[in-house]
């Protein structure tokens, strides 16, 4: 017994060829950039909107250094909370004129400029 085409068909290939190319830019990983030359610590910022990174990587360093000398500093940029601690929650909101946010990447701010910042464990890490 011959079937015939379905109609859907012919007109669902150009719209599902359309998807599959459209969709490669949207899930490409960000562009990291490294902040230092030596890598030495691996603060990497990312997502940069209306910043170069030339502009971003001098905050992130400063708030590298400032975070951990002394160790101290930690308690008054973030707390860990919920069950087992596991939860980074802000204490401190600014940092050199840079609005921070968890959301939930940590992100930095300023007018329309924006940054997000990662590395292993900075500037937050309640695992």
């Amino acid at each position: 017994m011959r079937r015939a085409p379905i109609a859907g068909a012919a007109a669902l290939a150009p719209a599902l060829a359309a998807a599959t190319l459209s969709a490669g830019p949207a899930n490409a990983l960000p562009k990291l950039t490294e902040c230092q030359r030596p890598v030495s610590t691996g603060e990497e910022v990312y997502r940069l909107v209306g910043v170069s990174a030339a502009t971003a990587c001098p905050v992130v360093r400063a708030l590298a250094r400032w975070e951990y000398h002394p160790v101290a500093h930690i308690r008054e940029l973030y707390t860990c909370v919920g069950p087992g601690h596991h939860r980074p929650a802000l204490v401190r909101h600014r940092f050199d004129g840079w609005r921070i946010t968890l959301t939930p990447a940590f992100r930095m701010s300023r007018g329309a400029a924006s940054f997000e910042v990662t590395r292993t464990d900075f500037p937050v890490n309640c695992s």
